[in-house]
C-alpha cells in the first residue's frame, strides 16, 4: 500500500527476528547456552569444513525428498483424475487420501526403515517424503479440475469431445493455478518428510537427519542451530523454486494477483 517494495518489509522482518533471537540467548538463556548467539551460529556457515561436510549430508537429503516429491505428486495428480473421469470411485479415492494423512508418520516412519532395510536405504525417506505431500496435491488437483468454466466443458462436448478431451482442452489449464499452489506447499513438506525420516534410522550416516541427531547427542547449540537454518533455507528454496515455475507456466495468475 506504501509503495515499497515486499522484500523491504520482509528484511525488516528478519531483522526484527534477529534481534529478538539475540537478546533472548543474551538475557535469558546465557547461563544454560540453549539459544547460542547469532555471530555463533552464522560461524559455522564461514567454516569450510562444517560447509563441505552439510553439502555432502544436504545432497543425500534433498535428492531422497525430491523422488519423494516427484512420486507423491504423481501420484495424488494421477489419482485426482482417475476421480474425474470415474466419479463412483471418489469415495474410495477419499479415503485413501485422509488415510495417508491422518497415519502419523513419526509412527510408520520406523517400520519403513525396517523394510527398506540395507536394499534401499533412503527407502524410508523417499515414501515419507511422499506421504507428505499426497493429500495437499489431491486436494488442489481436484479443487483445480473442477474450477473449469462450465461453459467452456459444456462446448466441447457439444461438439461431441469425451471427458477426456476436456479434461486435456479445458481442465488441465484451468486446474494449474491451483495445483501450483499445492506443490509450492508440497515441497517444504517433502523435505520435512525426508528429514523425520532420517531421523529414524533412514539414509544412512551421510544425511541432514543424522546430522541433527549428532548435534543434539553433543548438546552443541551452535551447530544443531546452524543445521535448522539450513534446513529452513533448504525447504524456502523449494517454495521459491515452484513459485518461479508457476509464474512461467500460468503467467496470467501472477498477472492477476498484481493486478489486485
Amino acid at each position: 500500500m506504501s509503495g515499497r517494495p515486499a522484500w523491504q518489509g520482509g528484511l525488516v522482518g528478519v531483522a526484527l527476528i534477529v534481534a529478538a533471537w539475540w537478546l533472548a540467548s543474551l538475557v535469558l538463556f546465557q547461563g544454560s547456552g540453549a539459544i547460542p548467539t547469532p555471530p555463533s551460529v552464522f560461524a559455522e556457515f564461514t567454516d569450510a569444513d562444517r560447509w563441505a561436510s552439510t553439502v555432502t549430508n544436504a545432497t543425500s537429503t534433498v535428492l531422497a525428498a525430491g523422488q519423494g516429491y516427484l512420486w507423491g505428486n504423481l501420484a495424488a495428480v494421477a489419482l485426482a483424475v482417475l476421480v474425474l473421469l470415474a466419479p463412483p470411485l471418489e469415495p474410495v479415492a477419499d479415503q485413501i487420501a485422509i488415510v495417508t494423512y491422518c497415519i502419523p508418520l513419526v509412527a510408520i516412519g520406523p517400520v519403513l526403515v525396517i523394510v527398506a532395510g540395507r536394499d534401499w536405504p533412503s527407502g524410508a525417506s523417499v515414501v515419507l517424503a511422499a506421504m507428505s505431500v499426497f493429500f495437499t496435491t489431491v486436494v488442489g488437483c481436484l479443487v483445480g479440475l473442477r474450477a473449469a468454466p462450465a461453459a467452456s466443458v459444456d462446448l466441447v462436448r457439444a461438439y461431441g469431445g469425451s471427458a477426456w478431451t476436456a479434461l486435456r482442452k479445458v481442465r488441465a489449464i484451468a486446474a494449474l493455478p491451483s495445483l501450483f499452489a499445492a506443490l509450492k506447499i508440497a515441497a517444504p513438506a517433502a523435505f520435512l518428510g525426508a528429514v523425520l525420516a532420517e531421523y529414524l534410522g533412514s539414509g544412512g550416516d551421510a544425511t541432514l537427519g543424522r546430522a541433527l541427531i549428532a548435534a543434539q547427542t553433543q548438546a552443541d547449540a551452535p551447530l544443531l542451530w546452524y543445521l535448522a537454518l539450513v534446513s529452513g533455507l533448504l525447504s524456502g528454496v523449494g517454495y521459491l523454486a515452484v513459485g518461479l515455475v508457476a509464474r512461467v507456466v500460468t503467467p496470467w495468475t501472477t498477472d492477476a494477483e498484481v493486478g489486485r
